[in-house]
Order: structure tokens, then C-alpha cells, then sequence
């Protein structure tokens, strides 16, 4: 009897790693349609980072990795805390600005730009300096060609710049430190060419360099004509906003001495955006396969690692990031503050959309560069339910990319765009909950393969 149940051990991983994908798990999709229809609820309200919704989303993920029985591996139980600047704003009765005594309205005719720092002048003298440009080693200077000194004034600069000069004339920063050495007590910014693109009036951070800054719209210039600006008075209170996210951290403990990462983003858009695709009235954006899909296929792979009486010889880490939607915020975050070694992942599996395949539409793997070993692993496993896309890029737009730039083995699994992305009608009705249930079965055949194999080791690419 002990003889059979030793064989049975030996021969078990090689019984799981033969599964057929191409059967669907009605226990699975079970599960997925649970997950799924919770993380894309209005009551998530889209799960936009540093809202109630996120702070809902976060505290079901947390839940279900405790069911499944997960250890926590963020810095307070599961939780990694991090903050980020999404805007600056300006207090409106502290902002303000008027040439030659007539007050123009803010945002519609001026705005601070992210180089300003707060401050207030009353009725000071405006000094045109031309294009700002001060360049004496290409034999050009607009203070010396206009005789304009700006100490204890106010420079009024033109962002454009001369034609002969466009290739090699300084950015808008070197332009402005210029005037600040020269004692300019504030900047005035205008644009004289339609082709030059004007300092955006959104920001996250404040590069203050000393003095009040300001770009005026061409609309000004109708009450008070440009060529005929004498004196202004310029007041700036603006002040970052910071915004608290959290990535949820498990942990699958082997005793091992490498941990495979896998991963998938929770959050969304909330009620829009500037990422958003729609264009209509404010609607939440459930975000059911960007990214509840992955979301849920995280859990559901925890679940089997978890539940399936092995031991595998890597441990796993399973990570729900936050703020993917705002630039990958909450994955370069782990990177730069990981709370395990990152010179022990072995690899990372990232998943963000895999919710809405169609008949024979193929499931693209992104990274296939990262590691020599990729491609042939991959092939050496068969799925007649969908054919497979490899592609090499390893840096495309989602969470593994922070990891492939560390210098870990890293692929991104997903089933590709379609007309909802980004759109309040990226509903959970319309996820493939069938076909999402054969990719994760793929995805535990692999994680299975790859457990063999050891070491994974990284490949960089030449582009």
C-alpha cells in the first residue's frame, strides 16, 4: 500500500501538468462570476485609488486571500500603503492676475505652470525679454539684442523661439532659471507661434524654482493688447494632493528557496477620467475585464496552489496592485520597496484582461524576451481550446514591466482590446467567464511545468 501511494506522489504532478485545458471548471467559473461581479459592482464605484470603492475592493481581495489561506506578506497584514500626487490645485481667491490694472479670469485666460512657486507682487513693472533665450556661444542673446534687464521686474517671455534656432534653443526650465539669476521677481509667459505647445495647466508635481510663474491665453491679449502689457499684479497659492493607494499582498509559503510573483491590478477609473474612451455624462466604470478579470484569476490560481496537496519547489507571492491606471504607480512602488527580497522571484506572471476571448481569438503572452526559456516551454505544452500569440516586447503598458526592468523573468498574460476598454460598458455581463476558466487551467499547467525547471534565468534583449 505504501509502495502504491509513493507512486502515486511521484506521478501525481505529471497527472496535473497533463490537464486539458479545452475542459472548463464549473467549480472555476463559479468562483470567477463570485469575484467578477464583485470587483465590477457599482458598488465598487470603479474602484478609482484613494476612494471608498478602492478601500471596498482592497478589503474583499483581502478577504477571499484569508479564506484561501494565504500569509500576509505587505507591511501592515496584507496591505502595502503608498502615496502618490495625481494634481495640483490653486486656491482660486489666492490666484490671481491683472495686467495693467484689469483682472483676467484663471484657467480661462491664465494659469500657474508646474515650474511656479506660490508668492504675491503688487503692480510691478513688466520687462519684455523677447524668447528668454541666452545663448552667447551661438552668438544669441535676446537680453543683450532688447538692452533688458529684469532685476526687481517682471519678465515677459515669449515660450516660442526664434527659427534659426529651434533645434538648439533651451527648454522653458533653462529659460526661466535664466530670468530668476537676472532677478526677475515673477514670469509672464505667452506664445507668439501656434506650433509651439504651451505648458500644460494639469500637473502633479510642483518644480518650483523660486518666483511665481504664469502662462497667459492668446484671449487675454484682447483686452489688453500684448504689445502694450506695462505692469502687472501676480498672486500664486497652489499646493500638491497627494492620494493614498494600497497594493494587497499573499503569500504561499514552501519552504522554497525562489517565490514566483504572480500578479494583477484591482483598481480603475472610477467615474472616467482622463483615460476614459466615453464621452458623455459621468458614469462608473466598472473595469469587469480591465482588470476584475485578472483580478479574480489571481485568486483563483492562489486557490489551486493552494488547495492541491502539493509542494511545489518555488513559493508564491501573489500581488493585487493599485494605481496601475495612473502609470503603474503601485508596481514601480513594490519595486523600489519590496517586501521580499526581489533577488529571490524566480519569475513574475502578470495577468490584466483575459475576460472577454472569442472563438479563436488567441491568447497573447507578452515577455517571451525576458528568458531564453519562454518560447520552448511554452510549445511544449498543448491547449486545443485556443492557439497561443508570442510575442518578445517585455516592457509593454502593465505591472510586469517594473519587474522585467529589475532584472526578472517576467510575462504578461492577456486576450486583448476591444470596444468597452476603458468605458463604463465594461460590465461583467459580458465576460467569457468559460474561456477565462481554460486560461487560468493553462496558466496551472504551466506554473506546474515551469516548477520543474529551477532557476529561471534572465535574458536581455538586444532591440
Amino acid at each position: 500500500m505504501k509502495k502504491i501511494a509513493l507512486l502515486l506522489a511521484l506521478f501525481f504532478p505529471f497527472i496535473l501538468l497533463a490537464q486539458d485545458c479545452s475542459k472548463v471548471s464549473k467549480k472555476t467559473i463559479k468562483r470567477l462570476q463570485t469575484d467578477i461581479n464583485k470587483l465590477a459592482s457599482d458598488q465598487m464605484e470603479g474602484r478609482e485609488p484613494g476612494t471608498a470603492g478602492e478601500i471596498k475592493a482592497r478589503d474583499f481581495i483581502i478577504g477571499r486571500m484569508q479564506e484561501i489561506g494565504l500569509t500576509p506578506k505587505g507591511t501592515e497584514s496584507f496591505i502595502q500603503a503608498f502615496s502618490y500626487f495625481e494634481k495640483v490645485k490653486q486656491k482660486p481667491n489666492k490666484t490671481k492676475l491683472s495686467l495693467n490694472n484689469k483682472k483676467l479670469k484663471l484657467n480661462h485666460q491664465f494659469y500657474p505652470i508646474n515650474l511656479s512657486s506660490n508668492g504675491q507682487i503688487e503692480d510691478v513693472p513688466v520687462i519684455s525679454v523677447g524668447y528668454g533665450i541666452h545663448m552667447p556661444d551661438q552668438g544669441y542673446s535676446d537680453y543683450e539684442r532688447l538692452d533688458a534687464d529684469v532685476n526687481g521686474y517682471i519678465a515677459f517671455m515669449d515660450i516660442s523661439s526664434p527659427k534659426d534656432l529651434n533645434a538648439k534653443a533651451p527648454d522653458l526650465s533653462s529659460r526661466a532659471t535664466e530670468a530668476l539669476d537676472r532677478g526677475a521677481l515673477a514670469i509672464l509667459l505667452y506664445n507668439s507661434d501656434k506650433g509651439t505647445q504651451v505648458p500644460s495647466p494639469s500637473f502633479n508635481r510642483i518644480k518650483k524654482i523660486g518666483i511665481p510663474v504664469a502662462y497667459i491665453k492668446a484671449s487675454a491679449f484682447t483686452n489688453v493688447p500684448i504689445e502694450f502689457v506695462e505692469n502687472a499684479s501676480l498672486s500664486v497659492t497652489e499646493y500638491e494632493v497627494p492620494t493614498q493607494a494600497h497594493n494587497i499582498i499573499g503569500f504561499l509559503d514552501n519552504s522554497a528557496e525562489r517565490t514566483v510573483a504572480i500578479m494583477a491590478h484591482y483598481d480603475h477609473l472610477g467615474y472616467g477620467g482622463e483615460a476614459s474612451k466615453y464621452r458623455g455624462p459621468r458614469k462608473i466604470h466598472n473595469g469587469a475585464d480591465d482588470n476584475a478579470s485578472g483580478t479574480a484569476a489571481l485568486l483563483e490560481l492562489a486557490y489551486f496552489l493552494k488547495k492541491n496537496k502539493l509542494k511545489e519547489k518555488n513559493n508564491f507571492l501573489f500581488i493585487a496592485f493599485s494605481a496601475e491606471e495612473k502609470g503603474l504607480l503601485g508596481s514601480r512602488y513594490y519595486v523600489m520597496n519590496p517586501t521580499l527580497d526581489l533577488n529571490n522571484i524566480n519569475y513574475v506572471l502578470n495577468m490584466d484582461m483575459i475576460g472577454r476571448m472569442e472563438t479563436n481569438m488567441p491568447l497573447t503572452i507578452e515577455g517571451i524576451g525576458s528568458s531564453l526559456i519562454w518560447e520552448s516551454s511554452l510549445k511544449e505544452l498543448e491547449c486545443e481550446a485556443f492557439p497561443l500569440t508570442l510575442k518578445k516586447r517585455e516592457d509593454g503598458p502593465s505591472d510586469h514591466a517594473a519587474f522585467y526592468y529589475a532584472g526578472i523573468p517576467s510575462l504578461h498574460f492577456w486576450t486583448g482590446k476591444h470596444d468597452d476598454y476603458h468605458k463604463p460598458s465594461d460590465d461583467a455581463e459580458k465576460i467569457n467567464f468559460e474561456a477565462e476558466s481554460q486560461i487560468i487551467s493553462f496558466m496551472e499547467s504551466f506554473i506546474l511545468l515551469m516548477d520543474s525547471k529551477g532557476k529561471i534565468d534572465f535574458y536581455l534583449r538586444e532591440k
